[in-house]
């Protein structure tokens, strides 16, 4: 008798629970991608829609591409405090409604 936790043809058992389960995973596995990908480009559009270019490319740097506060300073050329600073106003001027 083989123990390795996976279903074996012999024995006689049905398998159909077992691929309806792995089915409904699937589906909300599916689900919560499509859900995470529209928050993505909600925050995207709305940091699209800041006037101020500095203010956008940090957002982006930051929530968008992860990168860390130190890169983004080298990146834009800036000190790491005026990044915050950036990054402060750029939040203050961000309009996202919260449901």
């Amino acid at each position: 008798m083989i123990q390795d936790g996976m279903p074996h043809g012999s024995g006689g058992g049905d398998l159909s629970g077992y691929a309806a389960r792995v089915d409904a995973l699937e589906r909300k596995i599916m689900k919560a991608r499509y859900k995470r990908m529209q928050v993505f480009k909600e925050i995207r559009d709305h940091i699209e829609r800041l006037e101020d270019e500095n203010e956008k490319d940090v957002l982006v740097y930051r929530y968008v591409r992860n990168m860390k506060w130190e890169d983004i300073a080298v990146k834009m050329g800036y000190r790491w405090a005026q990044i915050h600073r950036i990054h402060a106003r750029a939040l203050k001027n961000l309009k996202v409604e919260i449901e």
